[in-house]
């Protein structure tokens, strides 16, 4: 049987899912000598050298993935998130804007960039973005524990205890 970008790219993805990234980073890379264009092999490399915390490789295997697939928000949003964790802020929020310009009504990438907004002390924006997820993705509670922490950064005290009463209560809820 002959290897194709694609066979290498789904047995990348199962030793993934297996937590033997450095096996997926193997057969991505093999999968890249065949085709140096593909930007999902350049997606699923990035997430597996994020996944063993080789952040710079994954940054630029995400920005030979935007230059493959420039209008794909999922690819610039992790871009974003790797570009924060490396301390790239400016570079983050960049991408965060662009990511969102393409789907704004994606509330994951709303969180995602509430999370750079909270970091570098701009509640209100944080706040904000953190309220457009939860519009859009009402029971995301990661974006309702990142609220409520933002709420009590502002010294907003009922806003606070009101996401602490609605996690509480979703809490009840999973535990039934």
């Amino acid at each position: 049987m002959k290897e194709t970008a694609e066979y290498l790219n789904d047995s990348a993805v199962l030793f993934a899912s297996e937590g033997s990234h450095k096996e997926a980073i193997a057969c991505l890379r093999k999968g890249l000598l065949l085709e140096p264009g593909n930007g999902i092999l350049w997606f699923n490399l990035a997430l597996s050298y994020r996944a063993i915390g080789n952040r710079k490789e994954a940054r630029t295997a995400l920005m030979n993935a935007v230059q493959a697939n420039p209008a794909d928000p999922d690819i610039i949003d992790t871009l974003a998130v790797v570009l924060h964790e490396l301390g790239e802020d400016s570079s983050a929020g960049e991408a965060y804007r662009q990511a969102l310009e393409l789907a704004p009504g994606n509330g994951r990438i709303w969180n995602n960039f509430g999370v750079l907004q909270f970091s570098q002390a701009r509640y209100a924006d944080a706040a904000s973005s953190f309220e457009k997820a939860l519009a859009l993705i009402p029971d995301f509670e990661d974006a309702l524990y990142n609220l409520r922490d933002t709420y009590d950064e502002l010294g907003k005290t009922e806003q606070r205890d009101m996401c602490t009463r609605l996690l509480g209560d979703k809490f009840r809820k999973n535990g039934e």
